[in-house]
């Protein structure tokens, strides 16, 4: 059973006549008005993976009962959640996780680390705080949000295990050292024809393409959802302190669209390997140490 209540103007909060209903496996009242906690009963529904009550007014912290479901989809999005996530929360087999746009305290939420099908995870402008961990070299992450948080230290050259990788924003923090040489940047329609017919499959239980990513382009988030998330790419490492050379490698991306670079402390030339870039329609490398001729 599926509940789609989105896009309305509901208010007060998630109705508990829901607690029973024990055949529902999703329940979308997004974009509402919705207000109050998030009901601790709806860690009770065994059979419940998808949870979208993004764009609305929820308070207070993310029910301890979620640990007790095995859920496919979290979206609790542009919220005032608060806290942080709790760390009996363990889903083996989760595909999304949007907590962007909430206030979220705490270090990287560590009980995602066993998340091997993880293929979103977003969990952009909050106040999280500690370094990015090494175990994020999850098989199946192709798009990885943290912006405008406080991460620090050296990004982990783990993220090189990530060979689906699509798009990666790290803007926005407090990120030190060398861009890892090795990272690898594709779409997933360049990935395999296989991966991506899987994961756009009609089912819930696999993938929704229906949630929107933002990403940036010159401070402007754009919102992609649909048939296009398999076809964008992009790197935003912008406003951190991250030194030393731009790896020459990047330019090998050719179906890169947006690479921003800008507000650190880069040194070094552009790399001629830039003229491969042929899909490019955003190039930052504004505010850093750069030298040389323009290629």
């Amino acid at each position: 059973m599926e509940l789609l209540l989105d896009g309305n103007n509901f208010s007060g909060g998630i109705p508990d006549f829901l607690s029973t209903s024990p055949f529902l496996l999703t329940l979308d009242v997004s974009n509402n008005q919705l207000s109050a906690r998030i009901p601790r009963w709806m860690g009770n529904m065994s059979i419940l993976k998808r949870i979208i009550v993004s764009n609305n007014h929820l308070e207070g912290t993310i029910p301890v009962e979620f640990c007790q479901l095995g859920l496919k989809l979290l979206d609790l999005s542009v919220n005032i959640i608060s806290e942080s996530i709790p760390s009996c929360f363990n889903p083996s087999r989760i595909r999304q996780v949007h907590l962007s746009k909430n206030r979220l305290r705490g270090t990287f939420p560590d009980a995602l680390r066993n998340s091997s099908t993880l293929v979103t995870l977003d969990i952009s402008d909050n106040f999280l705080s500690g370094s990015i961990p090494s175990w994020i070299g999850l098989s199946n992450l192709s798009y990885l949000l943290l912006t405008k948080n406080n991460f620090k230290g050296e990004t982990p050259m783990e993220l090189c295990k990530l060979s689906h990788l699509s798009l990666i924003n790290l803007s926005h923090n407090n990120l030190s050292g060398r861009i890892p040489p090795c990272l690898k940047i594709t779409t997933l329609q360049d990935v395999s024809e296989d991966y991506v017919g899987r994961l756009m499959a009609r089912s819930f239980s696999i993938f929704s393409f229906n949630e929107p990513i933002e990403f940036p382009i010159k401070n402007v988030f754009n919102s992609y959802k649909g048939r296009i998330i398999p076809y964008i790419s992009g790197i935003n490492l912008s406003c951190n302190k991250l030194v030393a050379n731009i790896p020459y490698e990047f330019g090998n991306f050719n179906k890169l669209l947006v690479l921003n670079l800008s507000h650190n402390s880069l040194r070094g030339p552009i790399p001629p390997t830039f003229v491969n870039l042929k899909q490019i329609e955003s190039l930052d490398l504004s505010y850093n140490n750069l030298s040389g001729n323009i290629p």
